[in-house]
Order: structure tokens, then C-alpha cells, then sequence
């Protein structure tokens, strides 16, 4: 009898463990059913989002959202497969608990940063690699729309040129590089092309660049290849350091920081394919310095000093190795500033403001211009701007770079011709 009973037991708790092992593998299955179909729901969005005209990535925005979801849709569907047709469930709640990481890691990304995750696409991601004074430069090859040559430049259409044509070298931040249009419409080609055969025209700008990180550029740039003339066309990076109290000379206190962030230099291919991936290396990198001081839409005389001193510096390089500078006022859009929108790329500077206080910047840049007998090409201040003209607050599209390409051609081929 008493053998039996422990037989009776025996099966009762066999029987009790397999109905649980079948809830936990339905439990299993209905879990990653569910993440499965949030994914190809996902996949239907994400092909039917339409593209964003004025993100020169859209494209890979759109291939790389793709990628992810389809890698965590294989995720999945191979959690389905393992919690039906494996023994052991830890065969499927290995890849379940994974599955769980990367939703709460969703979660904890909207919370810390504020919005959704998206991958980084590789060609915004390998655009630009390290470099040991600048931070980063151009990377050679071709970046989605954007060409950078071998001498890590942002490519400047030259066709129909003289053999003997007159060389200018072009030198800013993104508004220099023209990062909201491709290489056919930069106004750096688009200059080119007004300029006509006697002028060939280098691209020299790049992402985030301020009088800093120009200054440096121009102590080389010249030693190669000697241009009859070196436009500077910059400020609204500048700008960016107003207010700063902690604010250095060399903006190594705060922009500089940045830069590695700003340029997609920091993300691994992995943080492209998990959030959790992504959470976790932001934890392991050191915090970057905040923008302590007090928001003010004020000019900064601070600011003002050191970045006329470096436009002075930058213009006794030039001179020193026999180029001429010329000096060209910042152009942003106007217009959507007025709307107020909050942007933290002049993090201590409201809004609305920046175009007042960048107005100020280039009032002193044109005094200092007068000073060291620079030309001081303003015709593109006079040009009726519009939103249209514009992919954001201050990047050109085709259109506005033409516009802004033939605001410069004449005063160009004046100060820069024999």
C-alpha cells in the first residue's frame, strides 16, 4: 500500500510538473507571438513612413530601422521554435529573457533620453573618423550623399576648369560642409560653377567646426597647395559656447567634449542592432561636461573676444604663407527661430534669440574685418531668406545654397581674381 501510494505521488507530481512546463512554454510563446507581431507591425510602419525630404539619410534612417526590427522579429520567431520544440525551457527562456531586456531597455530609453531609440545607420556612423588635433575629420569614401576625396575633404564639383585656374579654399562648420544637400548642390560647387573656368573651388569645412578647430586647420591646409584666397564663412559654433561660466579659450570645457558625440563617433555597430547595447555603453563612456551657466539672450562679450581673437590669428596665418582671407557674415533661418521651438545647440541661448546674438557676432566680425583690412563679402546678409530655403535652423538646401552661391560669386571673383 504503501508502495503504491508513493507510486500515485510520484505520478500525481510528474503530471503536475508537465501541465507547468506547458504553461510556461505557452506563457513563452504567447510572449514572443506578441513581440513578434509588434515587429511586423513595426516593419508596415516603417516601410510606409514616408521619407523625410530633407534628411539627406532618410534612406539609411529607414534601412537601418528596418534592419533592427527584422533582427528582433528572428529573435522571436526563434523563441517560438524553441519553447515548442525543445525539452528543456531553458533553451527558450534564455532568448525570452533577452527579449525582455530589450523592451524594459526601450522603456528606460525613453525615459533617460527623452524619446524613441533608432539605430545609427553606418554611413552616418563612418562619415567622419578620429583625428588626433581636430577631433574628426572627413573619412574618404562615399557617406550616403555626402563624398569626402582622399585628402579628407568634403567633395567640391570642378568641371570645365583652366589649367591654370585660380584656387579657393572654403573654410567652416556644417553650414561650410553644406550637410543638408549632396555633393551637386553644396554652394561650395555651386560657387564653382558661378565662378566660371578661372576659379576652382576646395571644400574645407566640416561638422561642428569653430574658430578653434579652424584655426588649427589653417596652420596646413595651405603648405600643400596655395590658394589665391581662403573664405571663412563660421560663428554659429561659436556661438554655441555663450554664457558658458566654466567658458575656456580653447573650448575644450564644453564643445570640444561634444564633438566625438555629435560626429557619430562613439557608437559601436552593436548599439545598431539593441538598446540595451546602447544604454550600456553610455554607462561605461565618461559623462560629458554640461553647459553650466545662465541662460541669457544677451551677447557674451566673453565669447566675442576669444572668437575675434582666433579670426584675428587665423587671418595672420593666412597672410603669413601668402593667402588672402576673406571673411563671410553668418546666414541661419530666421524665420524658424521666430517659432520659438526650443533647440540645444546654443544650449544658454533662448531660441528666438540666437539670430540677434549671432547678429552681433558678425557686426564684430565686420569690425574687425575694417581693422585688419580684410574683404568682408555681406552681400548675403541683403538676400530675402526664407524658411524654404533652409533643411533646418541654419543648413542650406539646394536651393538656398544657390542662392547664397551667387550672393558670393561676384564679390568672390573680385577679391580672389588677379
Amino acid at each position: 500500500m504503501k508502495v503504491n501510494g508513493m507510486a500515485e505521488r510520484a505520478v500525481t507530481d510528474a503530471a503536475a510538473t508537465a501541465r507547468l512546463v506547458r504553461v510556461l512554454r505557452m506563457i513563452a510563446v504567447a510572449i514572443a507571438a506578441a513581440a513578434a507581431i509588434f515587429c511586423v507591425v513595426a516593419v508596415f510602419h516603417t516601410l510606409r513612413k514616408a521619407p523625410y525630404p530633407e534628411d539627406p539619410f532618410t534612406e539609411a534612417h529607414r534601412a537601418a530601422d528596418l534592419r533592427y526590427e527584422l533582427v528582433w522579429l528572428g529573435v522571436s520567431a526563434t523563441l517560438i521554435a524553441l519553447a515548442l520544440f525543445t525539452r528543456s525551457l531553458a533553451w527558450a527562456y534564455a532568448p525570452l529573457c533577452l527579449l525582455g531586456l530589450e523592451a524594459g531597455g526601450h522603456v528606460a530609453h525613453w525615459l533617460v533620453a527623452g524619446g524613441r531609440y533608432h539605430p545609427l545607420p553606418s554611413e552616418v556612423r563612418e562619415r567622419f573618423e578620429p583625428h588626433p588635433l581636430l577631433v574628426a575629420v572627413p573619412r574618404p569614401g562615399v557617406h550616403g550623399p555626402f563624398t569626402h576625396t582622399a585628402q579628407h575633404r568634403r567633395l567640391t564639383i570642378n568641371e570645365g576648369k583652366a589649367a591654370d585656374a585660380r584656387r579657393v579654399f572654403v573654410f567652416g562648420g556644417s553650414t561650410t560642409y553644406d550637410a543638408g544637400v549632396g555633393d551637386a548642390d553644396t554652394w561650395a560647387t555651386q560657387l564653382s560653377r558661378g565662378l566660371g573656368s578661372g576659379f576652382v573651388v576646395e571644400n574645407f569645412g566640416m561638422d561642428g567646426y569653430s574658430s578653434v578647430e579652424i584655426l588649427v586647420s589653417t596652420l596646413f591646409a595651405f603648405r600643400d597647395a596655395k590658394p589665391a584666397c581662403a573664405v571663412f564663412y563660421m560663428g554659429w559654433n561659436d556661438l554655441r559656447s555663450s554664457h558658458l561660466s566654466t567658458l575656456k579659450p580653447d573650448y575644450s570645457d564644453f564643445h570640444l567634449p561634444h564633438q566625438p558625440s555629435n560626429l557619430g563617433l562613439l557608437p559601436l555597430p552593436i548599439e545598431s542592432y539593441s538598446v540595451i547595447a546602447r544604454l550600456v555603453m553610455s554607462l561605461a563612456r565618461p559623462t560629458l561636461p554640461r553647459a553650466e551657466g545662465k541662460i541669457s539672450a544677451e551677447y557674451y562679450p566673453r565669447l566675442g573676444a576669444i572668437y575675434l581673437a582666433n579670426m584675428d590669428l587665423i587671418v595672420a596665418v593666412a597672410r603669413h604663407q601668402g593667402v588672402k582671407p576673406v571673411f563671410v557674415p553668418q546666414v541661419i533661418d530666421h524665420a524658424r527661430h521666430a517659432t520659438g521651438t526650443s533647440h540645444d545647440w546654443v544650449p544658454l541661448v533662448p531660441y528666438h534669440d540666437v539670430p540677434k546674438v549671432l547678429d552681433r557676432l558678425n557686426e564684430d566680425l565686420g569690425r574687425l574685418a575694417v581693422r585688419l583690412d580684410v574683404p568682408f563679402v555681406d552681400a548675403p546678409l541683403s538676400v530675402d531668406w526664407h524658411a524654404d530655403d533652409f533643411v533646418d535652423d541654419g543648413h542650406f538646401n539646394a536651393v538656398g545654397a544657390r542662392k547664397f552661391a551667387a550672393a558670393l560669386a561676384g564679390p568672390i571673383a573680385c577679391h580672389c581674381g588677379p
